[in-house]
């Protein structure tokens, strides 16, 4: 008896064609720039000593102002970044000024970051470490 060759029926051809536009498609994800925020990582100042902020990926945030911890979270819109309600620890410091817990946005000069506080007044300046 002779094999006889059968034509591959249409839905093995449909399912054929959209595995390999799945595969495409995966591999050209993996070549896709991710775009982290230029605001992402770690802010300093030594004023007061120790002011420090870090700004993670996914809006999540973590400082110290120099006497007390922070947490919260940031997020970025039109060249600047807001911040959310911060939490921070109530420790007294004589001496210190506590501005960083008073931060509700900022922007970036490059290396820079200026803090604003509610009134969109200037409260302090952060290096990036």
């Amino acid at each position: 008896m002779n094999a006889v060759h059968r034509p591959r029926p249409a839905a093995g051809r449909a399912i054929a064609g959209v595995s390999a536009l799945l595969l495409t498609a995966a591999v050209l994800a993996g070549c896709a720039p991710s775009s982290p925020s230029d605001y992402t990582g770690t802010w300093t100042s030594d004023h007061p000593s120790g002011t420090r902020l870090e700004l993670k990926d996914g809006g999540q945030l973590s400082g110290d102002d120099g006497c007390n911890t922070l947490t919260g979270t940031w997020s970025e819109s039109k060249g600047s970044i807001t911040f959310g309600p911060l939490a921070a620890t109530q420790k007294a410091c004589p001496d210190i000024d506590p501005w960083l817990s008073k931060a509700a946005s900022a922007r970036s000069d490059g290396d820079t970051l200026n803090v604003y506080d509610q009134a969109g007044t200037q409260i302090g300046v952060l290096d990036r470490t």
